[in-house]
């Protein structure tokens, strides 16, 4: 297949410019408001979920967090949190910010953290963070007093500071046992009332603690094609086109690439033919990476052995990339048939929609080298809330054989975020229990310094070789275009927190 096949379809840049210059308009320059062209559905904005896409909505932009991760360093300064500190191995007794009150009134105080820290365990919530941060730790709050919160852990966490970063605290008049669609923050905006259909709109508020950003209003519009954001942008429509395909980024003053922390797979669920361990090979072994990357992306892009990238402690650097070699592919499927395993049973692949630039082109050209060994996958495309029902625990008791398109960031610094929510038999979205691999994620979540490192690169090894639970695909670029009229940079961590408050006008 070739890089002229692969990009066949893809929706002309000229095309869309066409249909943005129909619509005119433009936005007044100086009045402080901006508007955001993004391919997401903000159908669910709790914070319990920014460790999502939400998180360019919510973190702190709306709901701010204990901690805040220096985008140079990756280490873990004040946010709400003054100052920390262990006062034993299981303990951190933590200072809090004083004069801070939420955009509803309410002050901000220990007691906020507790409950906020309780309402993110609530089995009643389906919150994301959850399930990819916490699920291996439960924290337990102390008020000390109104200014002063202990958080004890049932083994010792020496990333504290770090998880400190997620926490994302809301107003203690949030409903406990209920999502929300307007979260209450401390941050310096406010989201209004909306329908899910309705644009989102952040607003500027007064008596924020940390000053008055440049930007007074920021609204969120849906476009599902790549080439129509960047073109809303280039008009004037919009002042930042959002997750801008390759082929669109066309222009070095206005298109900024960054790796974005996303690492791309395909996911197995563990039934039918994929118990089988060849046949997951196989399915491995029947893609061309390279033609994928040089066709529908750039080099860039990275080939990934590994769900997060080398600067995260636990990268094991002797991973490769699975070969290309189709004949192999079937070698492996004609022996799983001999001894009664149903290879040729459809398979669906479950891809989201608007999930990455080119991503659904990635899909379908996959499914052609999978024919091409003689496997029969088809395309089931989804939105993002049907999609998320098949991604996260408890599943379905008669769950399928399947494949789910998925993107994993890990810009925390350490594999833990990464090797329970995925791998261990306990994690939010693992399809497997493997006893083995179980106790090295144990081992190196309680180790630290470089035996924690070696324990992870061993797990990270293991559930490749010895599991094969997906196929690995890329490490990721976003690309974002920036109107003239801003001063604003993208970093590694905005494809899931962009906070208004850096955005600047020239």
């Amino acid at each position: 297949m070739t890089a002229f096949q692969l990009r066949t379809g893809i929706l002309s840049g000229a095309a869309a410019i066409a249909l943005v210059a129909m619509t005119g308009g433009g936005f007044a320059a100086d009045d402080g408001a901006i508007t955001i062209a993004t391919p997401f559905t903000f159908d669910n904005i709790d914070s319990c979920n920014s460790s999502s896409e939400v998180g360019l909505i919510v973190r702190e932009n709306v709901v701010e967090s204990l901690t805040h991760l220096d985008e140079a360093t990756g280490k873990p300064t004040p946010r709400l949190a003054l100052s920390w500190e262990a006062t034993a191995p299981t303990t951190w007794r933590i200072k809090l910010r004083e004069g801070v009150t939420y955009s509803d009134g309410t002050p901000f105080n220990a007691d906020a953290v507790s409950r906020s820290i309780e309402r993110m365990f609530n089995p009643k919530l389906d919150c994301l963070n959850r399930g990819k941060l916490f699920a291996n730790i439960r924290l337990t709050p102390k008020v000390v007093d109104p200014t002063t919160i202990e958080i004890t852990t049932e083994k010792p966490q020496p990333l504290m500071p770090v998880f400190m970063s997620f926490l994302s605290i809301e107003s203690p008049k949030t409903d406990f046992d209920t999502m929300t669609s307007t979260p209450v923050g401390t941050g310096p905006y406010v989201v209004g009332p909306r329908s899910p259909s309705d644009p989102t709109v952040l607003t500027r508020r007064d008596g924020y603690w940390g000053g008055n950003p440049a930007v007074v209003k920021a609204t969120y519009v849906r476009r599902d094609e790549s080439a129509l954001r960047a073109s809303m942008v280039q008009v004037g429509e919009a002042d930042i086109g959002l997750n801008i395909a390759i082929q669109d980024a066309t222009n070095p003053e206005t298109d900024f690439g960054y790796l974005n922390g996303e690492t791309t797979r395909l996911r197995f669920s563990f039934e039918g033919p994929l118990k089988d361990i060849r046949v997951r090979k196989a399915f491995n072994l029947a893609i061309d990476r390279e033609g994928l990357r040089d066709g529908l992306f750039n080099k860039d892009y990275e080939i990934a052995t590994q769900m997060f990238l080398p600067r995260v402690n636990g990268y094991n650097p002797d991973m490769k990339p699975w070969p290309y070699d189709p004949e192999q592919a079937k070698k492996l499927l004609a022996e799983a048939k001999a001894d009664g395993v149903d290879v040729d049973a459809e398979i669906p692949l479950i891809s989201r929609i608007n999930f990455y630039a080119n991503g659904q082109e990635t899909m379908e050209a996959m499914i052609a080298m999978w024919q091409a060994v003689g496997l029969n996958v088809k395309l089931q495309p989804m939105e993002r809330a049907q999609w998320l029902k098949l991604v996260n625990k408890p599943y379905a008791e008669n769950r399928p054989a399947m494949l789910i398109q998925e993107q994993h960031d890990n810009n925390s610094g350490d594999a833990t975020f990464t090797m329970h929510f995925r791998f261990h038999s306990t994690g939010q979205q693992s399809e497997f229990g493997d006893p083995e691999l179980d106790k090295l994620i144990d081992a190196a979540d309680a180790a630290t310094g470089d035996e924690r490192v070696k324990l992870f690169q061993q797990a990270n090894a293991y559930q490749q070789e010895k599991v094969v639970p997906d196929v690995m695909m890329l490490h990721m670029v976003n690309y974002m275009r920036i109107g003239p009229r801003l001063n604003f940079k993208p970093d590694h961590v905005s494809n899931t927190m962009m906070e208004l408050s850096r955005i600047n006008f020239r």
